[in-house]
């Protein structure tokens, strides 16, 4: 019988593994590097995008990221919070916020949202198997300066 501090315990783990997860995500995203995009999807990914139809497969799925980083975005900042995982038979739902803030040349984009993604566990980690992705709102800003001057000694 499972009790209730053995759930609770799971589901922290749980937590705690997916947020690592979104942050490689992220962190690969903003990078372009679409080879660890890919050592974090199933081979049967599906992806979905908004009103978008999903589509399915490991290329459909990097195409994705191949159009971001056509962009050329000088910098790009994922952040992700609010990460809620909790099992569903043999996968992992998560959910969490994100916010896209886009430096470009002329303007500054700050794109928000919600995953709701699929995963599954191998190999003790939990890989992408439908990436689900609806964008809420965006906030076009003026261009950021790309230089800080510290202040103090």
């Amino acid at each position: 019988m499972t009790t209730a501090a053995a759930l609770t315990s799971d589901n922290a783990e749980l937590g705690a593994r997916a947020a690592r997860t979104y942050y490689v995500y992220a962190r690969a995203v903003d990078e372009g590097d679409l080879d660890t995009l890919r050592a974090m999807v199933t081979d049967d990914i599906r992806i979905t995008r908004g009103d978008h139809p999903t589509e399915d497969g490991v290329e459909a799925f990097l195409d994705v990221y191949r159009a971001h980083n056509a962009l050329q975005v000088p910098v790009c900042k994922h952040v992700v919070t609010n990460v809620l995982a909790e099992r569903d038979g043999d996968d992992v739902r998560t959910h969490a916020y994100f916010t896209a803030t886009m430096f470009e040349a002329e303007r500054t984009r700050v794109i928000t949202g919600v995953y709701d993604d699929v995963h599954r566990e191998v190999g003790g980690e939990l890989l992408l198997a439908h990436k689900k992705i609806s964008v809420q709102r965006i906030q076009d800003m003026p261009v950021a300066a790309g230089s800080f001057t510290h202040v103090g000694k």
